[in-house]
């Protein structure tokens, strides 16, 4: 059973004192993912300096406290994703996770269903974090994956923006 995102919203202020959802009060524009043969698009704030990477679409709030990855596989190659972030996030950026603090939670948005997984991890560079992966059917046998790092410390001004991004989200053909 899904929830509302508001309901998802706050429980997940009141639980991990985090919100995943990306929402801006500044202009945003609408990028594609992947670029060269896009799945969805989403708009992100100009602020947050929207960027392609190799899988997709990274940005980051202007202060650092949130970072957002964007990315379009297929189905069969999530599992697979998810490693490769994991081990990006602990090996290269020095994250620890707290495997012990694993939450699930399936919510709405953008008239999507979402699934999500998400543990509180630390940096020595940002300290305390939320760090996980959200996931939405981007049709035609794909997947959006949004794998996100929201420090814990000052997130909660950045939830209008990351709500309005998630928001936007809309699957483009199939």
């Amino acid at each position: 059973m899904f929830l509302s995102f508001s309901r998802w919203l706050r429980s997940v202020l009141t639980a991990l004192a985090f919100s995943l959802l990306l929402t801006s009060l500044c202009p945003a524009g609408t990028v594609n993912v992947p670029e060269d043969k896009p799945a969805i698009s989403v708009d992100i704030p100009d602020s947050w300096k929207p960027e392609a990477t190799d899988k997709g679409i990274a940005c980051e709030s202007p202060d650092k406290v949130a970072t957002i990855f964007f990315e379009v596989t297929s189905a069969k190659g999530l599992e697979a994703l998810i490693e490769e972030n994991v081990d990006w996030l602990t090996k290269d950026q020095g994250v620890q996770l707290d495997k012990a603090s694993e939450q699930k939670q399936e919510f709405e948005a953008a008239n999507l269903g979402w699934k999500r997984i998400s543990w509180s991890g630390t940096s020595t560079e940002w300290g305390p974090a939320i760090v996980g992966f959200a996931f939405t059917d981007a049709g035609d046998g794909k997947v959006l994956t949004v794998t996100y790092w929201v420090t814990k410390k000052d997130q909660e001004k950045h939830i209008p923006t990351i709500e309005k991004i998630f928001e936007s989200v809309k699957r483009i053909g199939g």
